[in-house]
């Protein structure tokens, strides 16, 4: 009789392990779908078998085991940094390309090419007031091209400091959640699943937007560091990072640089050289600077605006608008604020109330010729004078130059972005396979605890039969 209750007991126990599985399953089945959440399965191991000891076997449940695979996970970390440099690296791009016209239609050199054409029928007039207003509505064109180019670059620049302040903030926000989640599996003793999905899944945000390095815990909690180097969650303590900007000594009225500073105000902006904080950084202090110009760099834009301004101004000034007596001399057409190198493509603008008339057409040297300073500007279209060019091009092969930059950083930056997200596609594909839940193997294993529930069922039935006839036996010969 003992060992019936025995077996009973045996059987019981094992239908309550079975329905902890299914439970498992279950859960696992629910949350397939949820960010961060991996397979979880009840680990089973079976009881001692002794009859001489009365040891009757059995199984036994020893605790619910995560496969999550670590190296999975900062595979995925490690590929979302490169994306989010990459992918806000080409966004910022494209955008900039947008407004560098390559046709030679619109813009700048569209606006220089209509001011050739200008200073080419004024040469064969010079007299002729309609030639000359035609002049100083081209050259407005051209002080107008470069202001806009040089503002909506400016505007993109503003647009990444917003970006930048943005992500700055979600990184922040994100490390606070995990010092709270940190706090909370501790709480639980590291076994809560829901609590790990929420932790994994906050960490790839984060690496979204820098690079980290991640050590996890015994205790389950996850220590964050920035760039390997910086901490920002320690347990349950969180660093904020923040964004500042460091105006170097040189070229005045240079915008400041972005800076990324740690808690205690120290600038960290080394290490932060992927993620989409990392991607925002270098357009904002390394692409922009290149063409609007920094502490010590005047930019390819304000240089080729300047360099057109005082070549025209040049040929002006030293030509004569009229031979006199007195002979009066040329003014300048173009101006722009002296001692700011790098905004001189966002002012530049004509001389205060300059007229057709006020154009020098006459050059003196080596001999008075009538439209011989007209002829000069004129010539700057197809310059064979090395006064008319920069760096060996063209002006407006010079603008071209620019254009194809950008144009060339753009196209490296989309085609590094299309593999990025194919590396993180795959990081992610692999994550999945190894740990992920798997809706037809978590079918098989219900099946199987379904068929041993049954099983166990069916021997506490048949027990308790058996038990039931043994009872009546006893009754019948006891009475």
């Amino acid at each position: 009789m003992a060992s019936l209750f025995t077996a009973l007991g045996t059987a019981g126990n094992s239908l309550d392990v079975i329905q902890q599985a299914i439970g498992v399953i279950q859960n696992n089945v629910t949350n397939a779908t949820t960010p961060g959440y991996v397979t979880q399965t009840l680990d089973l191991s079976s009881r001692p078998f002794d009859a001489s000891s009365n040891l009757w076997g059995g199984v036994e449940s020893t605790g619910v085991q995560s496969s999550r695979d670590v190296y999975a996970e900062q595979s995925v970390w490690s590929a979302n940094q490169q994306s989010g440099f990459s992918s806000t690296q080409s966004a910022s791009l494209n955008q900039l390309q947008q407004i560098f016209d390559v046709t030679g239609q619109s813009g700048v050199p569209g606006a220089l090419s209509t001011l050739y054409s200008a200073f080419s029928a004024w040469s064969s007039n010079p007299s002729n007031a309609t030639a000359q207003q035609t002049v100083i509505t081209a050259a407005q064109g051209v002080a107008s091209a470069f202001s806009q180019t040089f503002k909506q670059a400016q505007q993109i620049s503003s647009d990444t400091d917003q970006q930048l302040s943005s992500s700055v903030s979600q990184l922040n926000q994100y490390t606070a959640q995990i010092a709270t989640l940190n706090g909370e599996i501790r709480t639980s003793s590291g076994n809560d699943a829901g609590l790990q999905a929420q932790l994994y899944n906050t960490i790839e945000q984060v690496s979204n937007l820098a690079p980290i390095t991640v050590n996890m815990q015994s205790d389950g909690t996850a220590t964050v560091l920035l760039g390997g180097q910086s901490p920002l969650v320690q347990g349950t303590t969180q660093s904020n990072i923040s964004l500042g900007y460091i105006q170097s000594t040189g070229n005045a009225g240079a915008s400041p640089t972005a800076e990324i500073l740690d808690s205690n105000g120290q600038p960290i902006t080394s290490l932060v050289d992927q993620g989409t904080i990392g991607g925002a950084l270098s357009f904002r202090n390394t692409t922009i600077p290149s063409i609007l110009g920094d502490a010590n760099n005047p930019g390819s834009l304000n240089t080729l605006a300047q360099t057109v301004a005082d070549r025209i101004n040049s040929i002006l000034t030293s030509g004569q608008i009229s031979t006199g007596p007195p002979p009066v001399a040329g003014v300048p057409l173009f101006t722009y604020p002296a001692g700011t190198p790098t905004g001189v493509a966002g002012s530049l603008s004509l001389s205060p109330n300059i007229t057709g008339s006020q154009l020098a057409a006459i050059s003196t040297a080596p001999t008075v010729v009538a439209n011989g300073a007209a002829s000069e500007l004129a010539a700057m279209a197809s310059p064979t004078n090395s006064l008319d060019m920069l760096n060996g091009f063209s002006y407006t092969q010079y603008y071209g130059t620019i254009a194809t930059s950008v144009g060339q950083q753009a196209t490296t930056a989309s085609s590094n972005d299309a593999t990025n997200t194919t590396l993180l596609n795959q990081a992610t594909s692999l994550r999945s396979q190894v740990s992920g839940v798997s809706l037809n193997d978590q079918a098989t294993q219900l099946l199987q605890f379904q068929e041993s529930y049954q099983a166990a069922a069916q021997m506490i039935t048949t027990i308790n039969t058996m038990t039931q006839s043994l009872m009546q036996v006893m009754q019948q010969v006891s009475s």
